[in-house]
C-alpha cells in the first residue's frame, strides 16, 4: 500500500510517496529525525561495520571427548565465543623419543554463537582408551583426507553412519540458553554440527543469572546449571540409547530433532556458589544421584548435597543441611569428585582435604599438606603465592586396575604439576603425591590429560594464561618432554602501527606507491619473563618451517633464476635443481637430518653446464630437463636407457604437465630462422623404457613468447601462451598437433606476462567447475581471467579482476596439493589467491598474505624471496620429510622448507620478539627506526632475601626498563635499563604509564631536539597523596647502532600523570590527577612556563592532539574535547554519556571520533563545525562487542583491499585485552541501510544465526534509526552469509514467503497508533521484500546487469576484505 506523506529531508519538508514499511520505519525513528534548529546543523546519518579479523586465542577449557565419532580421539578447545575440535594424530613411534611426533590437528571450528560461552561439559557414554589396540603407533597424518587420523581398521563409510556419537557437548551461553551439540560426517571429509537449545530462566539480579556453573552426573543422568549465588536449575537427561532411538532409521542426522532434557527443577540455595559437582555413587547404588555444592556465606564455607533416585525423577529429591568445611579459613579452589565411595577432595592453596562417608551426614575429612615452593619462582608480576587452577583425570584401562584407586593431575598457575593417587583403602587416602614436573607456561583452567592408549603415559595439554601453552609427554618419574606449542598472544596491550622503511630502491619511490609490506602492527603481549613479547600482528595463511635452514652459499655459486624439486627414489630425498644464467646446479637434500646437503657436479645424461628452461618428473619417475639446445630424460633405476633429443634451433620457453595414470606432455617454443614454433611431445613408459613421441606438426607463432603453461581441463590439454600484450590459448589435439583456440588482449598493450597458473574451485555438490587463469605481469600486477572452456555463447577468457601486488615482476604457481589455491610472490610479499567455491562470473577473489614461521624461533623474520617452488604432487607417499606441497623458499643463498597450512580459514600468524619481562607500552620512532618499549623486568633484591625456605618464594623486585628494538631483529636487545641512567632514581611505588616521542623546536634558531617523555604515577601512602612525574630522556647513539638514554629533565607534579601528547613546536598536553594540563617549554631558558589547567572530573586515560583540537578519554566522565586558543584549553564538546573511556580515535575527514569504553561498546561521536548550545557531541552509532576494545589505530589498507564504499580510505583496527582484533568501517547512510536490510534478513535464517538472542526477530526487516545500536552492522553475520551459501542463500532469503498469519495481519493494519508496527517484522510478501531490497541496492550503486545477486555478493565480499 503506497501513500503520499510529508517528510523532512535535506533540511526541508517535502512530499513523497512511501509504502507502509517505510512509514513504519520512520515512526520507529520518531523525533530523532526532527531538526534541532536551535542547536546547530543535524548530525550525519552514519553507521559502523565491524568484523572480527582475529579471534581471541585464550582457551577457557580443554575437554577430551568423542563428540564426532566413537573411533575419533578428539579434544574440544572451548573459547570465549566458540569451540574447536582437534584430533590427536601422529606418525610412527620413535623408540628414543616416544610419541614425539604427536600433534593436535584442527578438525572443525564453530564460532556462530554470537554470545560468550560461560561453561562447557560433555555427557554420554564413559570414555574408554580406544587406541590401546594399536600400541606404539598412531595413524598417519598423510592418509587419505577423508579418513585422515583414523585407526587403520576404520572404513570410510563408517565415518558418516547414521548415529549420534558417544558423547554430547553442552554449553551455557551468556545469552541465557543451553546448547547441546555434536559433530558428524555429512559426507567423508565434511564435518558438520547438529545442535539444539534450551532457554535458561531469566533473573533480575546479575548475580543470579544462570550459566556460570555447569555440572554433569558421571552416569549422564542429570546436569545442573548454577549462578554466582542462590540459583540452581537441575535437569533430568535422556539416556544415549533413547536419543539414538529418536533418530529416524532411514533419515539423516541433520534432520533429527534431538533434545536431551526430560525435565527440570529450580532449587534455591542460600549463599555464594563456589563450585558444584556430581559425586560418583557407591558400588551397588547405581540409581543414586548426588549433587554437591560448595556454598559460602558470611565467610563460612559449607557443602550442601541434593539427592534423588533417578528412577523417580526430580519430583522426590532431598536437600540435606550443609556441613562446614574443615579448611582452617582457607578458600576452596577446586572440587574433585573421586570415583569411589561418594568421596570427594577439596583443594586449597596449601592443602588437600579428602572427604568420605558423606551419606552418613557426618562426613570425615583427611588433610594432606601441599608443598608450595619447590624452587625459587620466576617473577610473574604478583607477590602472592601461585594458586591451583585446574585438575585432570587421566584415562586408564579398567583391566588390572585397583578398584578403589583414582589418579589425578593438579596444575598450578606457575606451571607446577603434581600427580596424586587417591586410594580408599589407605590412611591417609592419598597414597602418592609428587611433583610431575613444571610446564613452561602460566596456566589457567585450560588443562587436560589426553588419552594415548597407555597405562601410565599421558599427553598433558595446557593453554597458557599469560603466554603460549603447549603439549608435554609425561612418563612417570621422567622429565616432562615438550613436544608442541599452543600459541597465545594475549593479553594484548599497547598497539602501534609502524611504517617500516624498505630497501633504498623501494624507499626511493613515491610514498603513494608504497606497498603494504612497509606498514606493520606491533603490540605488547604476555606477561612475565618467559611470556612477555613484542608481537608483530600478522593476518593470513601460515607456512611453518620444517627442519633447519640450509645454507647454499658453498653449494650454489650464482643467484638462481628458477628451481624445481625432483624425487630421489633411492633414499627418499629430494633433488633440488637450480638454474642460473650460465648453468644449472643440482643439490641433493637427503632424507636424514644427520646427513648434509650435497652438490652434484655432474649427473650422467643431464647437462648442468647450461641454463635449464624447465625440469620435471613423470609419473613413472623419469626426470626431464629442457635446455636451449636439447631435451634430456633419464631414469633413476638401472637398466633404463636415457633419452636425448638435440634441437634444430634454440628453445626459448617450455612447460610440461604430468597427467597421473596417463602421460606427460611437453610443450616447447623453438626459435628457428627468426621465427617461433610451438612443438608438442609426449613422454610415457613403454616396456619399462622411456618412450617419447612427437605429436602433430609445429605451429608457427606470431610473436615472441614470454611465458607458457599447459593445463588439463576436463578431458583436454589446453596451452596458454603469454606474449607482449596478449594471452593466447591453444588446444593440444590428440594425434594432430596444436590448434589456435582463443586470444585475449590485456588492457595494457605493453603488459608483459611473466608467469601463468590455473586454479579450479573445489568439487562440491551442485557447483559447476570453475577455472581461473592467473597472469603475473612484469609491472607487479596480476590479471585473473575466467576460463569458460569450449563455448559458443561466451568469451573463452573474461577478465575477473586486476590486482596490484607490488611493483616488480610477479611469479605465480598453482599449489600442487590444492588446486583451488595459487601462491604469488612479488618483492617481499608472499601471498595466496583462492578460487571461490561458486561458479559465477563475478569473482570475490580471496587474496591473503602467506607468512613463513619457525616453530623453534617465534621471532623469525621473513625475508625477500629470490625464488620459490613446491614439492610436486607426484612425490611418493613415503616422503614424509619432503611431502607433496612442501614450499621451498630461497632468499639469497638461504633455503627454507615450509609446510603451508591446509586450513582455508585465515588466522593470526604472530611474530613474537621475547622480552625478559612484562612489556606494557610500545611506540615506533621513525627517526631512530626502532621500536621503543617500556617493560617491567625482574630484578632480585638481595637485601630482601632470607635463608632458603621451602614455603616462601625468592623475593624479586620489578624494575622498569627501556629498550630500542629493531623491528626486523630476531633477538630482543635491551639497550638501556632506567635504573642505570645517570640522574634517575625510581621512587617507591612508582609506576610508568605512558611514553611519547617529542621534538621540541626552536624556530628562531632553526634547532630541533629529540626526547622521549615518560609519565609516572607514585602510589598514595599513609603520609602523602598520590603524585607523579614527567621524565624527559634524550636518546644517545653510543657506537654502532647502540642506543642509550640520558635523563634531561624531571618534573615533579602533585598528581599521577596518566597520559601525554605533544602540541605545536614546544608544548605538552598531559593528564595529571583529574586535570588536563597544557604546558609550554621556553626554548631560550629550557624551562617550562606556567601551566594551564582544566578540570576533567576523572583521570584522562588517553590524550591525542590534532591541530588545535585536544581529544581526551577519561576514566568515568566520558569523552571530552578542547580547543587550544592562545595557550588556553577551551572546552568544546563532551560525551552525552559518562562512559568509562579507554581509548579513542579521531577521524578529521568525517568529524567523527570513535570512543571505546570498558562496557564493551564502540561509540561514534560527531564534532559539529561549531559548539552546540549544550556543548554535547551527538551520538551517531553505538556497537556492543564481546570484549572491550583497548586500542584503536589506523592502518594502511593493502593496495588490493581498497573499497569505494568506505568512509575512510585507511583501515581502522581495534584490539582487545584478550587478543581479539576487530576491523571497523564507517558507512554512509545508503550503504548502511542496504547492509542493515541484508543483516536483518540473515538474522532470521538458522543457517546463518542458529542461536539468536531473545526478541531478536521482533524488529522489522526495514532498517530503522530509532536506536543508535541499530546503526551497527555485524560483519561476522555477513561473512557467514557469504560462506554458507552466497548468492543462492541470499536469493532464498529474498524469495521466502512470510508466514500466513503475518501476511494477513500486514494487510489489515492501518496507521492507527504509533506503536502498531511492533506487531510486524516482515513484509506482506516476498515480492515486496525483494522490491525494497533492490530499491536500497540502487541507492548504493548501479548494478550491471540489473538485479545481479552475484554482483551484490562480490561487492559485499569487497566491503569485508581484511585490512591486514
Amino acid at each position: 500500500m503506497d501513500v503520499q506523506t510529508r517528510v523532512f529531508a535535506d533540511g526541508r519538508w517535502t512530499t513523497r510517496t512511501l509504502n507502509i514499511h517505510q512509514i513504519l520505519a520512520l515512526n520507529r525513528e520518531g523525533r530523532a529525525a526532527m531538526p534541532e534548529i536551535s542547536n546547530g546543523p543535524n548530525p550525519p546519518a552514519l553507521g559502523l561495520l565491524t568484523r572480527t579479523l582475529v579471534r581471541s586465542p585464550a582457551v577457557k577449557s580443554i575437554i577430551p571427548a568423542r563428540v564426532r565419532h566413537r573411533h575419533k580421539n578428539d579434544v574440544v578447545f572451548v573459547y570465549d565465543d566458540g569451540i574447536l575440535i582437534k584430533e590427536i594424530v601422529g606418525g610412527e613411534r620413535i623408540e628414543e623419543h616416544p610419541f614425539s611426533d604427536i600433534f593436535l590437528d584442527d578438525v572443525v571450528l564453530k564460532r556462530d554463537f554470537d554470545s560468550s560461552i560461560l561453561a562447557a561439559k560433555v555427557f554420554g557414554l564413559p570414555r574408554e582408551p580406544k587406541v590401546a589396540r594399536f600400541p606404539g603407533k598412531f595413524w598417519n597424518k598423510d592418509a587419505t583426507p577423508s579418513i585422515a587420523q583414523s585407526p587403520p581398521d576404520i572404513k570410510p563409510e563408517t565415518l558418516h553412519e547414521n548415529e549420534i556419537p558417544p558423547q554430547i557437548l553442552v554449553l551455557s551461553l551468556a545469552s541465557h540458553r543451553i546448547v547441546f551439540l555434536f559433530a558428524y560426517y555429512n559426507v567423508p571429509g565434511d564435518v558438520r554440527f547438529l545442535s539444539s537449545t534450551w532457554p535458561l530462566p531469566l533473573h533480575l539480579s546479575p548475580s543470579e543469572e544462570l550459566g556460570i556453573h555447569l555440572a554433569v552426573d558421571p552416569k549422564s543422568r542429570s546436569m545442573a546449571v548454577g549462578a554466582f549465588e542462590n540459583q540452581v536449575v537441575i535437569y533430568s537427561l535422556k539416556s544415549m540409547e533413547d536419543m539414538r532411538n529418536e533418530v529416524p532409521s532411514n533419515g539423516r542426522l541433520e534432520a533429527a530433532n534431538f533434545m536431551p532434557i526430560k525435565e527440570e527443577k529450580h532449587v534455591r540455595v542460600d549463599g555464594l556458589i563456589l563450585n558444584m559437582e556430581y559425586l560418583h555413587p557407591s558400588k551397588g547404588d547405581e540409581y543414586h544421584v548426588i549433587l554437591l555444592l560448595l556454598i559460602s556465606k558470611r565467610d563460612k564455607r559449607r557443602f550442601v548435597r541434593i539427592e534423588w533416585d533417578s528412577r523417580s525423577g526430580l519430583t522426590e529429591f532431598k536437600r540435606y543441611p550443609g556441613q562446614a568445611l574443615a579448611l582452617s579459613g582457607r578458600l576452596p579452589l577446586l572440587l574433585i569428585p573421586l570415583t569411589y565411595g561418594t568421596a570427594f577432595a577439596v583443594v586449597c592453596e596449601r592443602q588437600i582435604v579428602v572427604y568420605s562417608d558423606i551419606l552418613t551426614g557426618n562426613a570425615r575429612g583427611q588433610t594432606c599438606e601441599l608443598e608450595i615452593y619447590g624452587r625459587p619462582e620466576e617473577f610473574t608480576g604478583s607477590s602472592k603465592s601461585p594458586t591451583w587452577t585446574q585438575w585432570a583425570r587421566p584415562m586408564r584401562p579398567r583391566e588390572g586396575r585397583h578398584p578403589v584407586t583414582d589418579n589425578i593431575y593438579l596444575c598450578r598457575e606457575d606451571g607446577v604439576i603434581r600427580y596424586i593417587d587417591f586410594r580408599e583403602d589407605t590412611n591417609p587416602m592419598i597414597s602418592t603425591n609428587y611433583e610431575a614436573g613444571v610446564l613452561q607456561a602460566n596456566l589457567g583452567h585450560a588443562f587436560a590429560a589426553l588419552d594415548l592408549g597407555n597405562e601410565s603415559n599421558d599427553l598433558l595439554v595446557a593453554a597458557g594464561e599469560l603466554g603460549d601453552g603447549g603439549m608435554w609427554y609425561f612418563n612417570p618419574r621422567q622429565p616432562l618432554d615438550h613436544i608442541g606449542t599452543i600459541r597465545n598472544w594475549a593479553p594484548l596491550r599497547a598497539t602501534v602501527s609502524a611504517r617500516i622503511p624498505q630497501s633504498t630502491e623501494q624507499s626511493s619511490r613515491d610514498e603513494t606507491n608504497a606497498t603494504v609490506s612497509n606498514e606493520r602492527l606491533f603490540a605488547c603481549s604476555g606477561r612475565g619473563p618467559r611470556n612477555g613479547t613484542i608481537t608483530n600482528i600478522r593476518f593470513g595463511t601460515e607456512a611453518s618451517k620444517l627442519g633447519s635452514t640450509i645454507d647454499l652459499s658453498e653449494l650454489a655459486h650464482e643467484a638462481a633464476l628458477n628451481m624445481w624439486t625432483l624425487p630421489d627414489r633411492s633414499d627418499f630425498g629430494i633433488y633440488l635443481m637450480m638454474t642460473h644464467p650460465t648453468g644449472t646446479e643440482m643439490i641433493l637434500l637427503p632424507s636424514s637430518d644427520n646427513q648434509e646437503p650435497q652438490a652434484l657436479s655432474e649427473i650422467e645424461d643431464l647437462d648442468l653446464n647450461v641454463r635449464t628452461i624447465v625440469a620435471g618428473c613423470t609419473g613413472e619417475g623419469f626426470i626431464i630437463q629442457v635446455t636451449s639446445a636439447a631435451i634430456n630424460a633419464i631414469a633413476q633405476e638401472r637398466g633404463i636407457l636415457p633419452f636425448t633429443l638435440k634441437i634444430d634451433g634454440a628453445i626459448t620457453t617450455a612447460c610440461l604437465l604430468t597427467i597421473p595414470g596417463m602421460f606427460t606432455v611437453l610443450l616447447t617454443v623453438v626459435l628457428q630462422r627468426e621465427e617461433f614454433y610451438l612443438h608438442q611431445r609426449i613422454f610415457a613408459s613403454q616396456d619399462g623404457q622411456i618412450a617419447s613421441e612427437k605429436r602433430g606438426e609445429p605451429l608457427l607463432l606470431r610473436s615472441e613468447v614470454s611465458t607458457m603453461s599447459v593445463q588439463w581441463v576436463g578431458d583436454s590439454v589446453v596451452v596458454f601462451v603469454g606474449t607482449l600484450g596478449t594471452l593466447q590459448c591453444y588446444m593440444a589435439l590428440y594425434g594432430s598437433g596444436i590448434a589456435p583456440y582463443f586470444e585475449y588482449d590485456f588492457a595494457d598493450k605493453n603488459s608483459f606476462c611473466e608467469s601463468l597458473a590455473m586454479i579450479t574451485n573445489e568439487e562440491a555438490a551442485g557447483v559447476k567447475e570453475r577455472h581461473l587463469i592467473l597472469c603475473g605481469h612484469r609491472d607487479g600486477t596480476v590479471d585473473i581471467l575466467h576460463f569458460n572452456g569450449p563455448s559458443v555463447d561466451k568469451d573463452i577468457l573474461v577478465l575477473g579482476a586486476h590486482i596490484q601486488i607490488g611493483y616488480t615482476p610477479v611469479k605465480v604457481i598453482t599449489d600442487t596439493t590444492r588446486r583451488s589455491r595459487a601462491i604469488v610472490a612479488c618483492e617481499d610479499i608472499l601471498c595466496t589467491i583462492e578460487c571461490p567455491g561458486d561458479s559465477s562470473l563475478n569473482l570475490p577473489i580471496s587474496l591473503n598474505r602467506l607468512w613463513l614461521t619457525d616453530p623453534g624461533l617465534p621471532s623469525f623474520q621473513q625475508s625477500s624471496v629470490s625464488c620459490f617452488t613446491q614439492a610436486d604432487s607426484i612425490i611418493p607417499r613415503g616422503y614424509s620429510k619432503y611431502a607433496a606441497g612442501s614450499l621451498f623458499y630461497l632468499s639469497g643463498s638461504t633455503l627454507l622448507l615450509a609446510d603451508i597450512s591446509p586450513s582455508p580459514e585465515l588466522q593470526m600468524v604472530p611474530r613474537q620478539l621475547p622480552v625478559n619481562g612484562a612489556p606494557f607500552k610500545v611506540i615506533y620512532s621513525g627517526r631512530l627506526k626502532r621500536l621503543v618499549v617500556i617493560y617491567l623486568r625482574p630484578s632480585t633484591d638481595l637485601s630482601k632475601q632470607t635463608a632458603e625456605r621451602r614455603d616462601k618464594p625468592q623475593q624479586k623486585t620489578p624494575r622498569y626498563a627501556l629498550a630500542f628494538v629493531d623491528p626486523d631483529a630476531e633477538t630482543f636487545a635491551s639497550m638501556s635499563v632506567l635504573d642505570e641512567v645517570d640522574g634517575f632514581t625510581e621512587r617507591h611505588g612508582e609506576r610508568f604509564h605512558d611514553v611519547i616521542e617529542w621534538f621540541p623546536s626552536d624556530t628562531d634558531r632553526g634547532m630541533q631536539y629529540h626526547v622521549f617523555v615518560v609519565t609516572t604515577a607514585i602510589a598514595q601512602t599513609t603520609t602523602q597523596q598520590a603524585t607523579g612525574r614527567l621524565l624527559l630522556f634524550k636518546p644517545i647513539l653510543d657506537g654502532a647502532d647502540k642506543l642509550t638514554v640520558k635523563l634531561k629533565k624531571r618534573i615533579d607534579l602533585d598528581g599521577p600523570v596518566w597520559s601525554v601528547a605533544p602540541y605545536g613546536d614546544s608544548s605538552l598536553v598531559y593528564a595529571c590527577g583529574d586535570d588536563i594540563v597544557l604546558q609550554t617549554l621556553d626554548m631560550s631558558s629550557m624551562k617550562f612556563k606556567q601551566a594551564t589547567k582544566v578540570r576533567l572530573g576523572s583521570p584522562g586515560r588517553y590524550i591525542s592532539v590534532q591541530g588545535t583540537d585536544v581529544h581526551v578519554s577519561t576514566g568515568s566522565a566520558g569523552y571530552q574535547n578542547f580547543k587550544i586558543d592562545d595557550d588556553r584549553l577551551v572546552p568544546q564538546f563532551a560525551d552525552v554519556s559518562d562512559r568509562c573511556g579507554v581509548h579513542h580515535l579521531a577521524i578529521p575527514e568525517t568529524s567523527v571520533v570513535l570512543v571505546a569504553d570498558l562496557e564493551c561498546r564502540i561509540a561514534g561521536l560527531w564534532l559539529p563545525p561549531h559548539p552546540r548550545l549544550d556543548r554535547t557531541a551527538p551520538l551517531l552509532f553505538e556497537a556492543s562487542l564481546l570484549q572491550p576494545i583497548t586500542r584503536l589505530c589506523k592502518v594502511k589498507r593493502p593496495i588490493w583491499s581498497t573499497t569505494s564504499s568506505s568512509m575512510d580510505e585507511d583501515g581502522i583496527i581495534g584490539t582487545t585485552e584478550d587478543g581479539s582484533i576487530y576491523q571497523l568501517t564507517l558507512l554512509d547512510e545508503p550503504v548502511w541501510r542496504f547492509l542493515a536490510f541484508i543483516q536483518n534478513m540473515a538474522k532470521r535464517d538458522p543457517r546463518i544465526c542458529p542461536y539468536p538472542h531473545p526478541r531478536e526477530h521482533e524488529r522489522h526487516i526495514e532498517p530503522s534509526m530509532a536506536k543508535k545500536r541499530y546503526m551497527h552492522i555485524d560483519g561476522d553475520i555477513l561473512i557467514r552469509l557469504i560462506e554458507r551459501g552466497g548468492a543462492s542463500l541470499l536469493r532464498h532469503l529474498l524469495s521466502k514467503e512470510p508466514d500466513s498469519e503475518h501476511a494477513s495481519l500486514q494487510q489489515d493494519l492501518l496507521l492507527q497508533e504509533p506503536d502498531v508496527d511492533n506487531r510486524l517484522s516482515d513484509f506482506a510478501s516476498a515480492g515486496a521484500r525483494e522490491e525494497r531490497f533492490w530499491e536500497l541496492a540502487k541507492d548504493v550503486k548501479d548494478w550491471t546487469p540489473a538485479r545481479d545477486l552475484e554482483g551484490v555478493m562480490e561487492w559485499l565480499h569487497t566491503m569485508l576484505m581484511p585490512v591486514l
